[in-house]
């Protein structure tokens, strides 16, 4: 697990502001229908890869941060379910020609990513407001910290289903996490978050384990920064 967001988490939560699926949707009609036109009864694997190479082309063209610099990109099936193999004009059993129908379930799926870093934001915020930073509080912060890391973590599992490369998405919540906070996790932060938080594909940690090893991680974060004060 990285101790640090590649990203900001403030240019990913400011770029979720002023999304308009409708518009994104005309975007994609103007380029789907004349290739899709009504009547359509099949299209042939290489129709389909060109023209879901150019809506991917499209979206990071027309999208912010919360989707370019996420990683949860539309194909990435650990978040949204949808895939361009299945989802794109080649649904089981009967593929959907309808190019309304196609678009909808993409705006639906990059709706299901906005909803995932919402609730991470709330979870942000939340710990923003209310983690103590006064002397003698180390205690309280490492479990206001611990809290923090299960419901970010929860929150991640519930969005991807843990499947396969779940825990990237994990790794970037709690990233992102430090990030909101102002927050750095020093070497001994960094080596138990590898060590403790080394998820698998398709398997959830238990909720007890889970706890445990953040509490774990949540104290060496807390020492960290008593450590940099110190040196200061």
């Amino acid at each position: 697990m990285s101790k640090t967001a590649q990203f900001s988490w403030q240019l990913i939560r400011d770029s979720m502001d002023g999304y308009e699926s409708e518009r994104l949707a005309k975007v994609l009609r103007a380029y789907l229908e004349p290739r899709v036109p009504p009547g359509t009864r099949k299209l042939t694997d290489e129709q389909r890869k060109d023209m879901a190479k150019h809506i991917q082309h499209l979206l990071n063209e027309n999208l912010p941060a919360w989707y370019t610099e996420t990683g949860a990109y539309l194909g990435n099936e650990s978040m949204g379910g949808y895939c361009w193999c299945h989802s794109f004009f080649n649904q089981r059993p009967t593929p959907n020609m309808r190019v309304q129908d196609n678009i909808q379930l993409m705006l639906n799926a990059l709706e299901q990513r906005r909803d995932w870093l919402f609730k991470l934001d709330a979870v942000y915020q939340s710990l923003r407001e209310g983690l103590p930073s006064e002397p003698g509080d180390d205690d309280i912060r490492v479990l206001a910290l611990a809290d923090g890391m299960v419901e970010v973590l929860q929150i991640t599992m519930d969005a991807t289903g843990c499947e396969e490369s779940w825990y990237v998405f994990a790794d970037r919540a709690l990233g992102w996490m430090f990030d909101a906070l102002a927050l750095r996790p020093g070497y001994q932060a960094g080596k138990l978050m590898n060590k403790l938080f080394a998820f698998e594909s398709w398997h959830s940690p238990p909720e007890e384990e889970l706890r445990e090893s953040a509490e774990k991680v949540a104290m060496a974060v807390v020492e960290d920064e008593g450590r940099r004060a110190h040196r200061k």
